[in-house]
């Protein structure tokens, strides 16, 4: 009869240890679940959206200023080309010296606005 009880015994004991163990994942799995289910709520959705609209604004800048600097480039080298053109030389070679590279602009007769 002593075996038989010190094998309930140890049944016993393993049964709780196993019960303790369920419960504890249980908690573990709940608290996990409460967190992904908190990080797809509206405030953390705002956040995202922000993030990712400051990440495109910023892409969309560069890409803008980037467009920006090739057409003022494009714009000088136009504007050499037509110079030389009209001072009668070869573009990236310099004027003789005493020779007017440019007219003056023209004066306005009327104001800029109405």
């Amino acid at each position: 009869m002593l075996e038989h009880n010190g094998a309930v015994f140890k049944r016993v004991t393993w049964f709780g240890i196993g019960a303790a163990a369920g419960a504890t994942g249980v908690v573990w799995a709940q608290q996990k679940i409460r967190q992904r289910i908190d990080a797809m709520g509206p405030e953390h959705l705002v956040v995202a959206a922000g993030t990712q609209a400051r990440k495109v604004s910023r892409q969309v800048g560069r890409t803008v200023s980037g467009a920006v600097a090739e057409g003022r480039s494009a714009m000088r080298e136009r504007e050499d080309d037509l110079v030389a053109r009209r001072d009668g030389r070869r573009r990236g070679s310099r004027p003789e010296p005493g020779w007017p590279t440019a007219s003056p602009p023209p004066h306005r007769t009327r104001p800029a606005r109405w």
